[in-house]
């Protein structure tokens, strides 16, 4: 995901993310921020990334329901990792269609939405 590379390039922001460096933090890191492609509930994810102290949160709606093959989609590893949010809805889905609450959408576009994390 080239996006956090040129975020940080081009704006010099620190980023909580970046998935192409690998050592074991960096790979909790991004499953929490991965979150958001999951199914759990709007609230338990806000949480998860103040806590991470993030102030926004950049969803490529691309990413959300992408398959390439069955089982490798991003909803669907969650629903390995999680079974018991295997009914909800998937939050990135749910957030293309209305931003739910503790979350402020700031941008979107057909690539990218950006989210205020208050």
């Amino acid at each position: 995901m080239p996006t956090m590379a040129t975020i940080k390039l081009t704006t010099n922001r620190p980023v909580v993310n970046h998935p192409h460096y690998e050592d074991a933090g960096i790979r909790e890191r991004t499953k929490k921020v991965y979150q958001i492609y999951s199914r759990r509930p709007a609230a338990a994810v806000h949480q998860t990334l103040k806590e991470m102290g993030v102030n926004y949160v950049i969803v490529e709606p691309s990413w959300c329901t992408r398959q390439y093959r069955p089982g490798c989609a991003l909803y669907e590893m969650w629903d390995y990792e999680e079974p018991e949010n295997k009914g909800n809805a998937i939050l990135c889905e749910t957030m293309s269609h209305r931003v739910p609450k503790p979350f402020q959408q700031v941008f979107n576009n057909e690539m990218y939405q950006v989210l205020k994390v208050n």
